[in-house]
């Protein structure tokens, strides 16, 4: 769940306490190639996964979740990573224009879901759902669906369950768009009394502003 920023700038610090412990090392010990490149490797590793602790430590603090959660809210971003990777190829895979952008449309729904997880980790309870039944379900009926849209035969009983499968998705659809606005409910709540805010601020200046007589 850490940020692409925060994963070079870890890594850039690694480098530079590696670099520099090895040239310390080498004008007092002279270690030789060999076991200067060892040392190198060996602070590099260590100073990451140090960094990376502290890191995520802060971040956890950050959100306001334990160890344990963001073990397990991680755990359930990369399986949903992996199933929008799925929905992605059997898009591809469809011979309907119109499954094609359900499908187009739902990805792009997941994706979203998945970035707004990610970067606020505590959000992942409004969605729970999402990741536990929703983007499993979409993508065993995709993967059922491509299977059988391929098949150079298709009988009545196929066409009908083709068509069966095209209705549970719209309704997965559907769910999933719910369930973006549920991941983005507390986003939409704080805006709300924002706006409402800067309108009641808004009132009770007009209302100065006639009282002294201001047409402005």
């Amino acid at each position: 769940m850490l940020s692409v920023g925060k994963f070079f700038s870890r890594h850039t610090a690694s480098f530079l306490i590696s670099l520099s412990t090895v040239s310390i090392t080498a004008i007092a010990a002279n270690p030789g190639f060999f076991l200067g490149g060892l040392l190198f490797a060996g602070t590099y590793a260590a100073s990451t996964a140090v960094l990376k602790y502290r890191q995520k430590k802060k971040f956890m603090q950050l959100v306001g979740i334990t160890k344990e959660e963001y073990k397990h809210i991680e755990t359930q971003l990369k399986a949903a990573n992996k199933h929008i990777q799925t929905l992605s190829q059997n898009y591809l895979r469809v011979r309907s224009v119109s499954a094609f952008k359900q499908l187009l449309e739902m990805t792009r729904i997941s994706k979203n879901i998945v970035k707004i997880v990610k970067t606020d980790p505590q959000k992942f309870y409004n969605v729970e759902q999402f990741f536990y039944a929703h983007l499993p379900s979409a993508v065993e009926l995709t993967d059922k669906y491509t299977m059988l849209s391929r098949q150079p035969v298709k009988d009545k009983e196929i066409q009908i369950t083709l068509s069966q499968t095209r209705e549970t998705l719209t309704d997965l659809n559907d769910t999933i768009q719910v369930d973006l606005k549920d991941a983005l409910s507390n986003d939409i709540d704080h805006l709300q009394m924002e706006i409402e805010f800067a309108n009641r601020s808004n009132s009770r200046r007009k209302e100065r502003l006639e009282w002294r007589g201001d047409d402005k």
